[in-house]
């Protein structure tokens, strides 16, 4: 038996789902749970996870704990977590301290504290090879805090003028760089760097979760 949280769902034939769950091992798997109609996202589960021919299989589903509080905006980036990581993952993929992370997240986002969303996306871009450096710029030499930089095809930082179209100070990409999300300035230039990155990780797949989010006037 292990412990894992469910990151997607889809009905399958009769009292079944298709299913992507994060287990405790870090691995995100893609299985078929025989009456996993049951499985609810953002609720700690146990199960039996076993693989049969080239497919997986879930079974002995119980609770490992309450489902994580959610509702509103809180509901809505929760899901922003479980699509980015069903798609910027690849299945099968094991992650080391994913899962920690994840839980820790999901409880964050409850607490309403929403910084959690640039870390963890900042944690599966590095993953997946695609987060670039930012305390660097293309020829290897330290930014400096009074120049200014722009990130070039997504992969490096390249020297602009101040007036150039996602022009940012080096003191403002070193804060990135960091990872300083509670600050102010800091978080706002995340939010847009790091929604640039996911969309160009993912091709331009729509995210349902942050549409939602739009809609409600709460893009986080």
């Amino acid at each position: 038996m292990q412990k894992f949280w469910v990151i997607r769902k889809q009905p399958y034939r009769e009292n079944s789902a298709l299913l992507t769950v994060l287990a405790e091992n870090n691995r995100l798997t893609r299985c078929i749970a025989r009456g996993g109609i049951k499985a609810s996202e953002f609720q700690p589960l146990f199960g039996l996870l076993s693989l049969k021919k080239n497919l997986a299989s879930l079974s002995k589903i119980e609770p490992a704990g309450s489902r994580v509080p959610l509702q509103g905006t809180e509901l809505i980036s929760a899901l922003y977590l479980n699509e980015i990581t069903n798609w910027i993952l690849p299945e099968g993929a094991e992650v080391e301290s994913l899962f920690d992370l994840y839980t820790d997240s999901v409880r964050d986002i409850s607490l309403k504290s929403f910084d959690t969303l640039r870390r963890f996306e900042r944690f599966l871009l590095e993953a997946a090879g695609t987060y670039p450096v930012l305390d660097f710029d293309c020829n290897g030499k330290h930014l400096d805090d009074q120049t200014c930089y722009r990130l070039h095809q997504f992969q490096e930082l390249v020297e602009v003028n101040s007036d150039e179209a996602d022009a940012l100070q080096g003191a403002d990409w070193i804060a990135l760089s960091k990872g300083l999300y509670t600050q102010p300035a800091t978080a706002k230039h995340a939010k847009w760097l790091h929604r640039s990155l996911v969309d160009h990780t993912l091709g331009g797949r729509r995210l349902v979760s942050r549409e939602m989010l739009s809609e409600v006037g709460k893009s986080r």
